[in-house]
């Protein structure tokens, strides 16, 4: 039998060891928010995914305007991964806080159930003042994708569990970055949603029938002035190298997961217009992709094999 005085030194040192566990547990938030202050001048936001995470806003990853990212850790700092997002929106509009809208809101809690953080970032737009094409925006991907690393000590984030991933042009930035050997060397894998499949756009005559991109140029203004944009001029034959990223897939690159939803590939619409939401989100981009990832050898996946939360948490977890 235990004696009364006994007892009471068992429970007394039961709860000094509850509440000192409740203290670090309040001590490692306490810090994480005091590194992040310091490391980036910014406090914790309210979260955009039902008051899930830590959510801080607008860091500076670079000099250009357009250069913040959004970070929404786990309540757990113990990282699993990270997803790096890029929006949509064609080089021309959208906004990182476009990733919390209702439609990726089951991936992104799945995601934060397991430990994994996410980044949500703005790039520079084609034909502003800070652009040089489309290429400034890649970049500036690059420029994420090494912010990240160069700041996992402060996110507590191990080696190479990084994926990149983006709807649209920011899924155009994943694969950029996700297939060069220059910015893939921690990235675990590439989520591409309505992605192109180059942006070598004489190659996209490959993809549609009888597409000839100078007969459309000259028939249509409004896509000859969006060409001149897009490649800030009249590209060269190394600037169109520059920017074919499915030319650099191999067999050791990271595993690519392709969701293009638009089942039709007739880019002209029944008035005579191009109807762009064909044009760069067709499935046939999606084939274009899987086509070459068949011949080099690399893995692959989509919607028919897994959902996008699944490929995150195969390839982290």
């Amino acid at each position: 039998m235990i004696k009364p005085y006994k007892k009471l030194s068992i429970i007394l040192i039961l709860i000094t060891l509850f509440f000192h566990s409740c203290d670090n547990e309040d001590v490692s938030t306490v810090n994480q928010v005091d590194l992040f202050y310091k490391a980036f001048g910014v406090n914790p936001s309210p979260s955009p995914v039902k008051n899930k995470g830590v959510f801080f806003k607008d860091i500076s990853y670079g000099k250009k305007s357009r250069n913040k990212l959004d970070i929404l850790l786990p309540e757990n700092s113990e990282l699993n991964g990270i997803v790096i997002f890029f929006h949509g929106g064609s080089f021309e509009r959208g906004d990182k806080a476009d990733i919390f809208d209702d439609f990726l809101t089951e991936t992104i809690e799945s995601i934060l159930d397991n430990n994994i953080a996410l980044v949500s970032a703005n790039y520079t737009f084609i034909g502003t003042p800070e652009s040089l094409g489309v290429t400034s925006a890649l970049k500036d991907g690059t420029s994420v994708v090494s912010f990240i690393k160069n700041n996992s000590e402060i996110l507590n984030l191990p080696k190479n569990k990084i994926i990149l991933a983006g709807v649209s042009a920011g899924a155009g930035i994943a694969q950029w970055n996700g297939l060069k050997k220059s910015s893939n060397d921690q990235v675990k894998g590439i989520l591409t949603l309505a992605a192109q499949s180059t942006y070598d756009l004489y190659q996209w005559e490959k993809i549609f029938k009888d597409f000839s991109l100078e007969n459309l140029r000259m028939r249509f203004p409004n896509l000859e002035e969006a060409f001149f944009k897009f490649y800030n001029g009249e590209p060269s034959k190394e600037d169109l190298n520059y920017l074919d990223y499915r030319s650099e897939m191999d067999s050791e690159d990271p595993p690519l997961y392709i969701y293009n939803p638009i089942n039709s590939q007739e880019y002209i619409d029944s008035d005579g217009n191009i109807d762009f939401n064909v044009l760069y989100h067709s499935f046939r981009h999606g084939d274009y992709l899987r086509e070459k990832a068949i011949e080099v050898n690399q893995e692959f996946s989509g919607a028919y094999q897994e959902t996008p939360d699944q490929f995150v948490l195969r390839l982290l977890n």
